[in-house]
């Protein structure tokens, strides 16, 4: 029995699917161009014989081909990308600070001291695209058993869109509480929207204590046009 030829390398079939031919393949990276060109080659072979309309057709594509290619560098690629974003980035302004809306939110900061008593730090956010009025916020300080150990109002104030205000009005200070309970922080917010008018009163309670340092954001419901 003969010993059998061993083929070495990477080979495609061309040719006819009855009588096929091993032609060698080119492992090496062409261009996008390079391609198009090989293309162009294996349509105009001599056993092939399009129409002047298929030659012109084809001589289009591959003209337009080649133009694509030009165009498309990575250089654009990454303009394209960038202008994308901005885009994006754009319409996101747009929604934050043209389209009419009330957003209303209350950030809360509980403290307790190292060597005794809390401290409570309240900040107020418009950050709707529209003023709003009256605003007030009452915050009190009380423990399990419901006694209350401090408490703090602030305002009526009116607030334009996208500003936020703090200040000593806004903060609780308790001395000579343990840091050993659980307490609890209730905050009622209170304002009038420039188109809708009175907002129902928004009322939240925290429970702290368990942890030296808490921070939450209290969201009033939002009003759109």
């Amino acid at each position: 029995m003969a010993k059998e030829e061993e083929i070495e390398g990477m080979f495609t079939l061309v040719g006819d699917p009855e009588n096929p031919e091993l032609e060698e393949t080119n492992t090496d990276k062409t261009s996008l161009m390079d391609r198009i060109q090989t293309m162009k080659k294996k349509l105009m072979k001599d056993d092939f014989d399009p129409t002047d309309e298929q030659r012109e057709l084809a001589e289009k594509a591959y003209q337009k081909a080649l133009e694509v290619a030009t165009k498309v560098t990575p250089t654009r690629v990454v303009i394209a990308s960038i202008f994308m974003a901005a885009l994006m980035f754009s319409i996101f302004a747009l929604g934050f600070w043209v389209v009419p809306r009330d957003s209303v939110s209350v950030d809360v900061v509980y403290k307790q001291g190292s060597s005794g008593g809390h401290v409570i730090l309240m900040e107020v956010h418009n950050f709707g695209s529209r003023g709003i009025a009256n605003v007030e916020v009452d915050a009190s300080f009380y423990d399990a058993d419901g006694e209350v150990l401090n408490s703090t109002s602030f305002g009526p104030i009116s607030m334009m869109a996208h500003t936020s205000i703090a200040g000593d009005e806004l903060e609780i200070v308790i001395t000579g509480a343990s840091i050993w309970e659980s307490y609890f922080i209730e905050v009622e917010l209170d304002y009038e929207s420039s188109c809708c008018g009175p907002i129902s009163k928004h009322v939240w309670t925290i429970e702290v204590g368990e942890y030296t340092f808490e921070s939450h954001r209290l969201d009033a419901e939002r009003n759109w046009f």
